[in-house]
């Protein structure tokens, strides 16, 4: 009958809620405010997760600094980061860029299958002709992709994944054939 139906329902909920309750060691009346706690307790942990990524990127942008080519005048660094987004390619792009007058930065990565390419040029290698838009247009056809930007930051990306060891590799010669 419909009212056992729906007292059948009822304590269903009642032991779900209690079953739930008990995996967050609490009863079901405070089940509610618990839940907030944990919510906004791992919003907190995922945005110190952020700045934690945000500092390893710019350790990391460091050691691509202190391992950079010089060709001319220039600091060339090329650098392949797979899995990382174009959000963090350019906050690790810009602080290369703001670090270092002089350096030209080309960074690669891998996602779902296509490549994203940031060229990042600061303003002494703008000054000396170098200019990331450029690099991005010269590069992005090798990994079977286009792009483009400002002289000084630009993207692009490609399809072709097994290019990007290609692609980085054709920088030091555009750079040097720009000076």
């Amino acid at each position: 009958t419909v009212g056992q139906l729906t007292l059948d329902t009822i304590n269903r909920n009642q032991q779900v809620l209690f079953h739930i309750a008990q995996m967050f060691k609490t009863n079901p009346g405070e089940l509610e405010n618990r839940l907030e706690q944990q919510m906004n307790e791992m919003k907190d942990l995922r945005h110190e997760l952020e700045k934690f990524k945000e500092q390893a990127s710019l350790g990391e942008a460091r050691s691509f600094l202190a391992s950079a080519k010089t060709v001319g005048e220039l600091k060339v660094i090329t650098a392949q980061r797979d899995g990382m987004d174009a959000a963090a390619m350019r906050k690790q792009g810009d602080f290369l860029r703001d670090k270092e007058p002089g350096v030209v930065g080309v960074l690669a990565s891998v996602n779902d299958g296509k490549v994203t390419l940031l060229a990042v040029c600061g303003k002494d290698a703008v000054a000396k002709g170098v200019k990331a838009g450029d690099i991005i247009k010269a590069i992005a056809p090798i990994c079977g992709g286009k792009g483009g930007g400002k002289p000084d930051s630009a993207m692009g990306g490609g399809t072709e994944v097994s290019k990007v060891d290609d692609a980085l590799a054709a920088v030091d010669d555009f750079v040097a054939g720009k000076l």
